[in-house]
């Protein structure tokens, strides 16, 4: 039986449009599809199906979303609600312990929705996620039950050892209120 991850690279797309889900915001809203918006976005294919989307990637793919979106919201006379920031970029915690603390200090505001970030171990894979208490509660494509709840103290910045969950911080993508 094969799922999204299993012969196609394309996590990076879905967990856009997963986010966007958890902002409200419907995947054919207006007519305008996400999913194919974010995709005929990058360059380069078909290479993104088998080694997956880079972070320049994804904001390419976002940028896209949030103009093609801002547009429909604008044409029905609607203010676009949905903002992106790359927190971490340009300044990722270097450690398991800093990323946590960030991470706590930023989804603690109240504008702050959802986030999408990538994880290299166990696997590479995008994936959207809220904060809820001391877990990622995540909204993944990849087949249910694979990943549902991450307890923050098992994430890890830095790959090697016996770290089960690495992600690379300076790829946090949040999505926030205006």
């Amino acid at each position: 039986m094969a799922w999204q991850g299993s012969l196609d690279g394309l996590c990076g797309p879905y967990a856009i449009v997963n986010a966007y889900h958890l902002c409200g915001i419907e995947e054919d809203w207006l007519g305008q599809d996400i999913f194919n918006i974010a995709c005929l976005a990058i360059k380069d294919w078909p290479q993104p199906l088998w080694n997956g989307t880079t972070f320049k990637q994804m904001r390419t793919m976002l940028k896209a979303s949030q103009k093609a979106l801002g547009k429909s919201y604008r044409k029905a006379g609607q203010e676009y609600p949905i903002e992106i920031e790359y927190t971490f970029h340009g300044n990722p915690p270097s450690t398991g312990k800093k990323f946590r603390k960030r991470l706590h200090e930023v989804f603690a505001r109240d504008d702050v929705i959802c986030g999408i970030i990538r994880m290299v171990e166990p696997a590479a894979h995008w994936f959207s996620f809220v904060k809820h208490r001391e877990a990622l509660v995540v909204f993944d494509s990849a087949p249910p039950g694979r990943m549902r709840r991450i307890e923050l103290h098992d994430l890890h910045v830095r790959e090697g050892g016996k770290k089960e969950l690495v992600l690379i911080p300076g790829e946090l993508i949040v999505f926030r209120e205006k």
